[in-house]
């Protein structure tokens, strides 16, 4: 990827606007996919944190799996926390209430520190030496957070302007599997097979898993709390999951949702989630009938975020109905 990261701006924008030609898509779009790539060659290959990191979330469907066609902008890494000083099996102590707060405090001030001190400079250098100049990285003002400011070959806005690295030890890391990965610009240059690299990525069994908690929480969401922004896109992933193998997976290994769920209790916990429930017989995928304006212009604000087929939210809607049917039926 370096022969693409080193060229020159013109360069770099010819190679872009090919491939977002070919695939109908912005080239800010698809100049911002190739640093994600780029980003995740050098974490995974060159950093040294390759055995203590996994790549998880809505990007590794779309760049890990071809899954979803939707353009995720972060990068979701799950971070060994032995790296932070814990033992191996000290988050899992029993707590009470109010010392597992204090503990979740424990592993954000632990994880900045880690990100400040550690794993920031070491990416910094690592970019700066592949790029042959200097390279923004920088912590975000949020919790567990760096960045990445890419060089820009177009002006944009928002989160095409740099890549967000969402770094966290509180999730788990089975099961996983190597994952082959690469850009859209391979594509339109004849080196494009010089382009992919491999990343330990959490397989799309769990994933699915971890979403149908979700969708279950959201649907016991109280009446008058507002749905986070962009929230639609869990559900724009399941059905995508739901149609295709995934679906086999993950029902083959429904012991996968209970440890989803007992991770969750343990370290996010919220009561009004009712994740107790969250299981083949009382599970919940479908919205309440009072948040499907709000879901539905959620969903059609991300328009631009998708790509490919484009479910309607009446066909997602209809397919959380029966999905959540299926799976309630294997209880």
């Amino acid at each position: 990827m370096d022969r693409i990261a080193r060229a020159s701006t013109g360069e770099r924008r010819l190679v872009f606007e090919a491939a977002a030609q070919r695939m109908a898509l912005a080239p800010a779009i698809v100049e911002k996919d190739f640093w994600v790539c780029y980003t995740l060659d050098h974490l995974f290959h060159r950093s040294g944190f390759a055995e203590s990191m996994v790549f998880k979330g809505g990007t590794s469907l779309s760049k890990a799996f071809g899954l979803i066609e939707r353009f995720s902008e972060d990068i979701d890494l799950i971070l060994d926390w032995r790296l932070l000083g814990y033992g191996e099996d000290e988050p899992w102590e029993p707590r009470s209430n109010s010392a597992q707060e204090r503990f979740k405090a424990d592993s954000i001030e632990r994880t900045n520190a880690f990100l400040a001190d550690a794993f920031a400079p070491k990416l910094w250098a690592t970019l700066s030496e592949s790029l042959g100049t200097e390279a923004s990285v920088r912590c975000g003002a949020e919790e567990e957070t760096v960045y990445f400011d890419y060089p820009r070959s177009y002006e944009s806005a928002g989160t095409l302007d740099t890549i967000k690295l969402e770094i966290g030890p509180m999730a788990a890391w089975s099961p996983s599997e190597e994952a082959a990965i690469t850009p859209y610009a391979a594509d339109v240059v004849p080196f494009g097979p010089e382009l992919s690299t491999t990343v330990r990525t959490a397989s799309p069994e769990r994933t699915f898993w971890e979403k149908a908690t979700i969708l279950h929480q959201e649907a016991n969401r109280p009446e008058g709390k507002a749905m986070p922004r962009r929230y639609s896109r869990h559900y724009y992933d399941m059905y995508r999951l739901g149609h295709s193998f995934v679906l086999g997976r993950a029902v083959a290994q429904p012991g996968l949702l209970e440890q989803v769920v007992r991770f969750k209790e343990k370290f996010y916990r919220t009561p009004w989630a009712k994740l107790a429930d969250a299981r083949p017989g009382t599970l919940r995928l479908a919205p309440p009938k009072d948040r499907l304006d709000e879901l539905a212009a959620d969903y059609a604000s991300m328009r631009p975020m998708l790509f490919g087929g484009y479910p309607s939210i009446d066909e997602i809607v209809a397919y959380m109905v029966e999905l959540e049917e299926t799976i309630n039926g294997l209880s």
